[in-house]
């Protein structure tokens, strides 16, 4: 499986930043084209107006003169009009200038828009606004249109009005921008080199971190060493326990292994090979029963529960147990819908089965009975096992769950196993246990409930 690219935070971090910087800058840009086509188009409307009346001032003092001597002054008229910009270093923008008297054109710049049929009618491009402005005294007709400024601040020789402020800009925010990240990303880089000066088996907590966004990653990392060191403790007594369960089944095969390479008697070589028997056994059972421990934990195996039929689940281990039941004459009895579909871990659920059904048959007398009942009822689904047994006294009911525990004067072969393996298969498969002796006679009742919630309707 080929490794993730690695991601840097710091470049993530630098990139939201120019993103950020990014977007003000073409909010700003959006806001300068908007006040261009509305403010500035009405303050460019007033300066025509402006200009139109001053030409119709002039009019009425030039009035009966011939047009030969009119236009000269028109035409001095559009160029202060023009000066206006140029004096401040502006763009120039086109302008057209038309002037009519009596219905007659007396003078038309050179700019792009068409003379009209008649005074009233003005058409100008896309970008440009107009005025007209009229004087019943003298006849005449002022025409004026303009380039909004704005229309050329788009053209591509002005893409650098716009984009030198960003320019000019980024050095002095991106190296400030660099240096409080570094500086911001300082503590988690502390938190990463204690973690690294660790030896492997150190876990003791980190310090607290004053900074309160880091507080929830230390507390997370504190929380996890907190149940690596609670699952260490956990296997290392698991460990001594086993250890210690095991001595006495391999002491007695060690016993009788010397006894049998000693024996000089056909009987002495018969209880010997008896003995050796019987180590193995109980070794063997103790070995099985510490496996299916390991097994049935909910951190042993990350295999999601899988929809199973509980009742089928449940005839296959009494098929099992069968041969255990027959040789001591107990009867084996299930009473069960035809069907119960739930979500579970099959191999832990057997150990459950196995363990419950097997301790019932053990502790039960001979020819007793067995009976294993499945129920769905008020949204649980019970599995309980009852058997004809002398019962556990209420004080001893949870400690029976602690590994190798064995009640006092307990004469039953066994490894003090069978309940906590239960136990922890039930939460393996999202159920508790639970155990109560008989209200209608001798003999002990464990019962293990599931939410209804976990099966499949």
């Amino acid at each position: 499986m080929s490794a993730l690219p690695e991601r840097s935070l710091f470049r993530r971090l630098m990139l939201g930043f120019c993103g950020v910087m990014l977007a003000i800058w073409l909010a700003n840009l959006a806001w300068d084209i908007h006040e261009t086509h509305t403010t500035k188009q009405r303050d460019m409307q007033r300066e025509l107006r402006a200009s139109a009346l001053r030409i119709l001032v002039l009019m009425q003092t030039v009035d009966g003169r011939p047009p030969a001597q009119i236009r000269p002054l028109l035409h001095k008229m559009e160029e202060l009009h023009y000066a206006l910009y140029r004096d401040l270093g502006w763009y120039v923008p086109a302008l057209q200038t038309q002037v009519w008297r009596h219905g007659q054109l007396l003078y038309a710049s050179g700019a792009p828009v068409p003379a009209a049929a008649a005074p009233e009618r003005l058409a100008v491009p896309d970008g440009w606004v107009a005025v007209i402005e009229s004087d019943p005294a003298t006849g005449v007709t002022v025409r004026m249109a303009t380039q909004v400024i704005g229309e050329w601040l788009l053209q591509t020789s002005s893409i650098g009005y716009y984009l030198a402020p960003l320019l000019f800009s980024l050095p002095f925010l991106l190296l400030p921008a660099w240096y409080i990240i570094r500086v911001g990303l300082r503590p988690l880089r502390s938190i990463v080199a204690e973690i690294e000066e660790r030896s492997g088996t150190d876990l003791t907590p980190l310090a607290p971190s004053p900074f309160r966004e880091l507080s929830p990653l230390v507390d997370s990392v504190n929380r996890l060493m907190r149940r690596l060191v609670e699952r260490l403790e956990r296997e290392q007594e698991f460990l001594a326990d086993a250890a210690h369960e095991l001595k006495t089944p391999l002491s007695i095969i060690q016993i009788n292994a010397e006894s049998l390479a000693h024996a000089h008697t056909p009987q002495r070589v018969q209880e010997a090979g008896e003995g050796l028997r019987q180590g193995v056994r109980r070794a063997t059972h103790t070995v099985h029963q510490l496996l299916a421990l390991a097994r049935s934990g909910p951190d042993s195996d990350a295999a999601p529960l899988r929809a199973l039929d509980l009742v089928e689940l449940v005839c296959d281990r009494l098929a099992l147990a069968g041969p255990l039941a027959a040789a001591r004459h107990i009867d084996l009895e299930l009473e069960a819908p035809d069907l119960c579909a739930m979500c579970l871990h099959r191999e832990s659920m057997a150990a459950l089965i196995d363990n419950v059904v097997g301790n019932a048959i053990k502790y039960s007398p001979d020819s007793g009975r067995v009976a294993v009942t499945i129920t769905a009822d008020a949204g649980l689904i019970t599995l309980a096992v009852r058997d004809e047994g002398a019962g556990i006294a209420p004080g001893f009911q949870r400690k029976v769950f602690e590994r190798f525990y064995r009640l006092p004067d307990q004469d039953q072969p066994g490894s003090g196993l069978g309940l906590a393996i239960a136990e922890r298969a039930a939460i393996r498969n999202r159920g508790s246990i639970a155990l109560a002796n008989r209200d209608d006679g001798p003999g002990l009742c464990v019962q293990v409930t599931f939410d209804v919630t976990m099966a499949v309707r």
